[in-house]
């Protein structure tokens, strides 16, 4: 044995020794090379972020309120001082659609049907219940901005829509009441998934995206209520903007929010990013796991869970037949650094954590 503080002096021989061949070769047996990783287009990043395809369906949720209640709706009433009852299930209608898009949209996205119809269902319920709770608060708040509008209104007996001020007061009342009316078309996922983080994103999300799109509303109805008072079209560009406005806000927040995260570089949703909320993620084949891997016979139902332990997040391999590896190397537990690519069968997701300042 070599004195301290002596260099080790391997010889010829011991390079090509037969110990050493098979310690390389069963090392390289065990290893599992990444490859190299091709950047994603735009087109695929784009279509994989979550403020996107929120958005996106969550203004088709609007849409398909509004074609439910446009038949209902009669211009020739407008200014008169009877209470229609469709425009008493506007709001309710409107947020329980947008609940019921956004809700099934992260299982869409995932190829996960079961997650899709509880997640949308519940949204829809949500969305209904809260947006006629809502509708006291909402009408109270619209009530009260009018009134003060009608202040500064030179002619409000016209049917003519205000100017300058009272535009300006009209358009921020509504643009509070679609806030409030809002809140509970972004709360469904959350709830679905039991997750507060989700719930308080959805609340941020449909607080900031029924403010833009009420503010856009009345804008909307001067551009697009025809001559004659027919505002079916105006409705319809309305409702959607504000129906993909609390999508994309919803969206948005969760990015800024988001503090750990898995982006699928290989795989059947190449693209895809998965924000991590639990203390425990579960990677796998199940449709029940929070990162559900399909079209993958290696990859079991429960492969793989990510803990997280204060913000120190490890990944633990469920003692699988094929294993996980990290960065190529089979791991049983290990400590996940940003950039670290984790593998499961023929998936490769690259983790990333949001640095602290």
């Amino acid at each position: 044995m070599p004195a301290p503080n002596q260099p080790i002096r391997i010889h010829q021989d011991d390079l090509h020794s037969p110990s050493v061949e098979e310690s390389l070769q069963q090392q390289a047996h065990l290893g599992r090379d990444v490859g190299e990783m091709a950047p994603q287009s735009w087109l695929v990043r784009t279509l994989f972020s979550s403020w996107f395809y929120l958005s996106v369906t969550s203004g088709l949720g609007a849409f398909v309120a509004w074609m439910i209640l446009e038949p209902f709706f009669d211009d020739s009433m407008a200014g008169q001082d009877d209470v229609e009852i469709v425009n008493l299930l506007l709001f309710p209608t409107v947020a329980g659609f947008i609940g019921l898009f956004l809700g099934a949209a992260e299982g869409i996205m995932c190829r996960n049907a079961s997650r899709a119809v509880i997640s949308g269902a519940i949204g829809l319920g949500v969305g209904f219940g809260g947006g006629l709770i809502a509708l006291v608060a909402a009408g109270c708040i619209f009530t009260v901005m009018t009134s003060i509008a009608l202040e500064f209104w030179e002619n409000p007996q016209d049917d003519e829509m205000p100017t300058g001020f009272a535009l300006l007061i009209l358009m921020m009342g509504r643009a509070a009441a679609w806030a409030v009316a809002s809140i509970p078309a972004g709360l469904g996922q959350g709830i679905a998934i039991r997750q507060k983080k989700v719930v308080l994103n959805g609340v941020v999300g449909g607080v900031l995206g029924g403010l833009v799109g009420g503010l856009l509303f009345d804008p909307i109805s001067l551009l697009f209520v025809t001559d004659d008072g027919e505002a079916s079209l105006s409705r319809a560009i309305g409702l959607t903007c504000i129906g993909l406005s609390v999508g994309l806000f919803v969206g948005l927040v969760e990015g800024w929010t988001k503090t750990a995260w898995l982006l699928m570089q290989k795989g059947p949703l190449a693209g895809k990013q998965f924000v991590m909320y639990r203390d425990t993620t579960v990677l796998g084949s199940s449709p029940k796991a929070d990162i559900y891997l399909f079209k993958d016979d290696v990859i079991e139902p429960r492969h793989a869970l990510i803990h997280n332990r204060g913000g120190r997040f490890e990944l633990e391999d469920c003692q699988t037949p094929d294993g996980t590896y990290v960065n190529g190397i089979p791991i049983k537990r290990h400590v996940l650094h940003a950039g670290d690519q984790i593998g499961l069968g023929k998936t490769v997701l690259e983790f990333s954590v949001k640095e602290k300042v």
